[in-house]
């Protein structure tokens, strides 16, 4: 379900139930008879239905090795085996989406996606025969909500459903789904809904796949859909959230423009307003009654799993669900536009125009070419907008992308606007770049980086089980065949410069989506809450069902720790310590150089990295030298914060020392235009002026400025002033002299660190650099909150109650209790507040305990909800942090950490930046085991001990949110309230008023 931290759940299917019979989605309301047909005829309809064809062997030109398989009953199964790590992705993905939604309960395949977390009839209840008449009830309630208007009526009947929802309750057990897959190790369990479908996923170890199958065969065979009233309140907070996200706003602005007579336009994934005041209970059974059928379905895995292991235990399970014939999906009118058509959607923040033109349908001939068309407008280097727009300072920023649906696609290029300019002015600039594109200004040699870079890409993607997962449900949901999808990818190779002329020319013409992003305070509907009682969590209950898969024996899975010398080495450079580890996999590498110094000793540090970044070195324009870089698949990046700076270099292996040529000339040679600054300045300040009026950006301002004060982050940065006097000269040597500091080196690559160490040193004579100061946070004598106002729909609170630098021996109490509170939605805090109250989206807390021994400790938290739920939210997220530790949750959250140290293997790619943060805590070897050991030996009163010494200390807050819809006085009873503007979050001091005369020059 969106983006929330891991969903886990699971259970064991008892010998009896993995054979019943499968079943519909648990309602009063008898689904439709399936018109019996004879087998061969049943066959015939399924293999139509699923219509792609299997490859039960891996094709020979494949470099995934997916084998694609159909079961009896019409589902289709995709496998990828890599055996990096014991562990392997698991989706479920159903053909299913908002485009199926009906046009009168938009809304309807997100909420049902939502439902099939709450359990079967025999997991996540104690009794379903209890239950089921208020079920029942239920059902009948929302025929009612749907057929009045009278508010009098909604009240009342919103009263019952309240009510019935209290009766469901005394027999469900909440989220037992998430708290006993958590004990078994299953990991990143969730969700996703878009256009075309509907899939979830999971990441399982390899000794459970059997109880993984058997769980997802009872989830989708007999759902029930409990808990409903309480759960369309996290919808609501979801929609609200979509409300005020000025990005969402411009996406579905641009679709409707394109598809005015389509569902990809005419129909939100959350669904509208007036649809979810009245969710179609009905429906959204029939709705799983019609998809959520097996020939509509695939199971998807990839990682350490193969098709000998998986295919006859799907066949037992998944295999039993029960095929029907699946009637066609109105195809809508994909006619397309025959002019231009302009929406203007206004927000705070930036502003910005999107255009966007109708292209093609994701199996259509000419996606490759429009593929290699994206990259060539914007691969953040030296694609046409990234030279002729961004190099140039002619707007802050610019982008493109193509999207591609099983029905439709198009192809979007957008830009932000600087201070002074008119959307009018943006939308020509854009039009003369595509113009350009359609000339065919470029070469064939920029088509060949193109290749070059996507092959990198892809080899770097294939590392992951997640990118295997999804390159198999694209193929399946898109009803591409496997041969399809490994050709394409050779079509990609084999597209020439006149392939994209052709494809530019054809579909980017005069009928285009324009969308102005303006400044304003937006004028959008709210969803307000109903009044919602608690709902009760037990977690000492299990169903019987949830007992059985807590006691399914599997083979215990051995934990892998980091050792040097056997995953990486370690050797002294010039410039300081190299941490290497050995890329066994490929031909890749990926460089880090970080050093101890950050705007806040060097004030203009991180302006002159961000120039150099656009700049160019000696006689090589910057034009030239981004062109010379992605010509060797190499990507640069510079960062840089108060404390710290880094530059990272990734590419191919053989030509890496090229490479780090080329950036030691960028940085000695660097050539900074006077006329190129001046933008820059422009651009910069621009963007900061946008910051100061964005709610997302403020809450991080806010969160810092409260729990840091004076040191907050956003307090170090140069001024408005000194970033426009900086004079060229004065950055260059800053870039001069940037390799030439002591600093750390983080190595991955093909290379044995003895090699890479003679290849990777940079600088000279380097100076040393003081560690940072410590960690600190604001001391406040009673509780505090500091309030910023916007006009939005949501409140976003950041908590802290800090303490001082803890020792070693507490990291492991600090470790059981983030895992105890948590950010997963196995955890208390949103078990608690979304789950049983509905008061937020999303709710955490993690105990940050520094990155170094010195700084301080804080336990630190925080809470997204529509803002009229803020004051009740804050006080049952104390409320919480308050309440004595729970015996039950702590047996799970201790299970749940060994199954992860069993189970979980560090990424390779990940190992140097491991043992960086070991070292940082000056620790010697891999501390994980000793962490382990000591949770294990932990007892519930040491844990108990540790807690209240955070629960006891004045908390501080922050909190962006409408003051009109926020109770303040009744916060003010909690605490003392203290109100910022924006002007006091940001060290930029003063804006010039009026257009610079640099930009008034272009």
């Amino acid at each position: 379900m969106s983006t929330i931290a891991s969903r886990l759940f699971g259970a064991f299917v008892l010998s009896a139930v993995a054979c019943k019979t499968a079943s519909t989605a648990t309602t009063t309301t008898p689904p439709a008879e399936v018109t019996k047909a004879s087998p061969e005829a049943v066959r015939e309809v399924i293999l139509a239905a699923s219509d792609l064809p299997p490859t039960h062997d891996a094709l020979p030109d494949d470099p995934l090795a997916v084998s694609v398989h159909r079961l009896a009953n019409g589902l289709t199964v995709y496998i990828s085996t890599d055996r990096q790590k014991p562990r392997f992705d698991a989706w479920i993905a159903v053909r299913a989406g908002s485009r199926s939604d009906p046009a009168n309960s938009t809304g309807l395949a997100h909420y049902l996606e939502h439902m099939l977390f709450k359990g079967t009839d025999e997991l996540g209840t104690l009794d379903h025969a209890a239950e089921a008449p208020h079920l029942a009830r239920i059902e009948q309630l929302y025929r009612d909500l749907r057929a009045t208007t009278d508010p009098a009526e909604r009240k009342q009947i919103f009263a019952e459903l309240d009510a019935e929802n209290q009766k469901v309750a005394a027999t469900a057990i909440p989220n037992e789904f998430d708290r006993v897959y958590a004990e078994l190790g299953i990991a990143d369990v969730n969700a996703f809904t878009s256009f075309d479908q509907t899939v979830y996923i999971a990441d399982v170890p390899s000794n459970r796949f059997d109880v993984w199958a058997d769980v997802e065969a009872e989830r989708f065979s007999d759902p029930v859909f409990r808990l409903f009233f309480t759960e369309m309140e996290a919808v609501y907070e979801e929609k609200n959230l979509s409300l005020d996200n000025p990005w969402v706003r411009t996406y579905y602005a641009t679709t409707r423009n394109l598809f005015p007579r389509h569902p990809y336009g005419t129909q939100t994934t959350i669904g509208e307003i007036e649809h979810l005041k009245v969710p179609a209970y009905q429906d959204m059974v029939d709705y799983f009654d019609r998809w959520y059928v097996p020939n509509n379905m695939a199971v998807v895995l990839a990682g350490d799993i193969d098709a000998a292991t998986a295919l006859p235990k799907l066949e037992q399970t998944l295999g039993k669900l029960e095929t029907k014939v699946l009637e066609p999906l109105d195809p809508g009118s994909l006619k397309p536009i025959e002019a231009r058509v302009q929406t203007d959607v206004v927000a705070e923040g930036e502003q910005e125009v999107v255009l966007a033109w109708q292209t093609t349908a994701a199996d259509h001939a000419d996606e490759p070419a429009l593929t290699v068309m994206d990259w060539l407008m914007d691969n953040s280097t030296s694609g046409l907008l990234n030279v002729e727009l961004e190099l140039s300072q002619k707007v802050p920023s610019a982008s493109a992308g193509g999207t591609f649906l099983q029905a439709a696609g198009w192809f979007t290029v957008r830009a932000q606007l600087r201070d002074g300019q008119t959307h009018e002015e943006v939308e020509a600039l854009l039009l003369g770049v595509v113009e350009k594109l359609k000339r065919g200004e470029f070469t064939a040699e920029d088509v060949a980086a193109i290749v070059l870079n996507q092959d990198i890409s892809d080899k770097r993607a294939r590392e992951s089980n997640d990118f295997r997962a999804r390159k198999m449900t694209e193929a399946f949901i898109q009803r591409r065949s496997w041969k399809h999808m490994v050709a394409r990818d050779r079509k990609i190779r084999a597209v020439t410069r006149d392939d994209v002329v052709r494809v530019a020319n054809q579909y980017l013409g005069k009928n285009y989506s324009a969308v102005h992003r303006r400044a304003g305070k937006p004028e959008v509907a709210k969803i307000d809450k109903p009044t919602l009682t608690p709902v009760e969590l037990h977690p000492e209950r299990h169903s019987k069902f949830a007992e059985a898969a807590l006691k399914r024996p599997a083979k215990q899975l051995e934990p892998e720790w980091l050792v040097e010398g056997t995953h990486y080495a370690r050797a002294a450079l010039p410039g300081g310590p190299l941490v290497a580890v050995k890329n066994d996999r490929n031909d890749l590498f990926s460089l880090t150089y970080r050093f101890e110094r950050g705007h806040k000793r060097e004030r203009m540090l991180c302006h002159a990295l961000d120039v150099v970044e656009q700049s160019g070195a000696g006689e090589l324009s910057a034009e030239a030298l981004k062109k010379k870089l992605f010509a060797l698949g190499t990507s640069v990046h510079f960062s840089c914060e108060a404390h710290a700076s880094a530059i990272t270099i990734e590419g191919v292996d053989a030509n890496m020392e090229q490479s780090l040529a080329l950036v030691d000339r960028w940085l000695r040679e660097v050539k900074i235009d006077p006329v190129v600054l001046r933008g820059i300045a422009d651009n910069v300040i621009s963007t900061r002026r946008d910051a100061m009026e964005d709610p997302d950006e403020l809450a991080g301002a806010l969160a810092d400025y409260a729990i840091h004060g004076k040191d907050s982050d956003y307090l170090q940065a140069p001024t408005n002033a000194q970033i426009l006097a900086a004079k060229p000269e004065a950055l260059a040597k800053l870039a001069r002299d940037f390799l030439d500091h002591q600093h750390k080196t983080l190595y991955f690559g093909p290379r044995a660190a003895p090699e890479a160490a003679q290849a990777v040193a940079l600088g000279k004579n380097h100076r040393k650099l003081p560690l940072r100061p410590p960690v600190t946070y604001r001391k406040v004598p009673k509780p505090t909150l500091y309030f910023t106002h916007r006009d939005v729909a949501k409140s976003t609170i950041a908590v802290a109650l800090p303490s001082r630098a803890l020792a070693r021996e507490q990291r492991p109490a600090a470790r059981m209790l983030s895992e105890y509170l948590g950010g997963g939605m196995n955890t208390l805090l949103f078990q608690e507040m979304r789950e049983a109250r509905g008061l937020v989206y999303y709710a955490w807390g993690v105990l940050f305990a520094g990155s170094r021994p010195t700084d301080a400790w804080a336990l630190r938290g925080g809470l997204g909800t529509q803002s009229d739920k803020t004051s009740e939210a804050l006080k049952v997220f104390f409320e919480l942090l308050g309440r004595p530790l729970d015996g039950v949750r702590l047996g799970s959250t201790r299970a749940a950490i060994e199954q992860e140290y069993r189970s979980s293997r560090v990424d390779p790619r990940a190992s140097a930046w491991m043992v960086h943060a070991w070292d940082e805590l000056g620790e010697k070897s891999d501390p994980r085991p000793w962490v382990w050991q000591t949770i294990a030996a932990m007892t519930q009163e040491q844990l108990q001990g540790f807690a209240a010494s955070f629960s006891a200390v004045p908390p501080i807050v922050g909190l962006v949110g409408n003051r009109e819809r926020v109770d303040l006085e009744g916060l003010k009873k909690f605490a003392d309230v203290i109100e910022v503007a924006p002007a006091a979050l940001f060290s930029y001091g003063s804006f010039p008023q009026g257009q610079s005369g640099a930009a008034a020059a272009r």
